[in-house]
């Protein structure tokens, strides 16, 4: 079982996840940023740290040379249809609910748009077999990619992410409570929506919890 969680303010964070320990559990983790300024904390786990591949310089044309075609941008990935919050992803969100109602901080409104974003991660994450806030084609922040293809406005957004070959979603609520950076964009009272995805394959589930004010 692993979980990771990100959280940022502003628009444009590029830097990569710093690792840290979790009780023998896998956790990622990137401080706040603010306005592209981030402060980042690195420690060694007995895992591999997740690593983005260089983004190679593009070689200076000859003077003479025409200018090379403009390549036509990615299609925009369609949003996954979510119907009312129900099933496994209403029980996350209940229990998300209940902690915050809990230390005395108001409830989260779900959002169906934001619900898009994290079923597309969950599904893509399963799909594409990696595990990270990061797109592996780009090395942007995946959910940040789509609030910005899908038009979703925010100043403050937050991703926990959790994965486990036997899924339990009062158990990977407890592990998210249980991590320090996971609980703060739980009970941030910045943020007053969330969306939740949930996938799985069989073998593995993934859950990604999305939150923004």
């Amino acid at each position: 079982m692993a979980i990771a969680t990100v959280s940022i303010l502003g628009l444009q964070p590029a830097h990569p996840v710093a690792i840290r320990p979790l009780a023998g559990v896998r956790v990622a983790s990137v401080a706040s940023l603010h306005s592209g300024v981030s402060e980042l904390r690195q420690r060694a786990v007995p895992t591999a740290s997740p690593t983005l591949a260089p983004v190679a310089a593009a070689p200076a044309a000859p003077v003479a040379a025409r200018p090379a075609p403009v390549q036509p941008a990615p299609p925009r990935p369609p949003a996954p249809p979510v119907s009312p919050v129900g099933g496994a992803a209403g029980v996350q969100v209940s229990l998300v609910n209940q902690d915050r109602t809990a230390s005395g901080v108001a409830a989260l409104a779900y959002s169906a748009s934001l619900a898009r974003v994290a079923q597309y991660r969950a599904q893509d994450m399963l799909n594409r077999n990696y595990f990270s806030h990061y797109d592996p084609s780009t090395g942007q922040l995946a959910f940040v990619q789509l609030l910005h293809l899908w038009g979703i406005p925010y100043s403050s957004a937050g991703e926990n992410i959790a994965w486990s070959t036997n899924p339990s979603m009062a158990d990977i609520n407890t592990m998210f409570m249980n991590s320090p950076d996971h609980r703060a964009n739980i009970l941030k009272g910045a943020f007053h929506r969330i969306g939740v995805g949930v996938a799985s394959n069989g073998a593995k589930t993934m859950v990604v919890e999305v939150f923004s004010n």
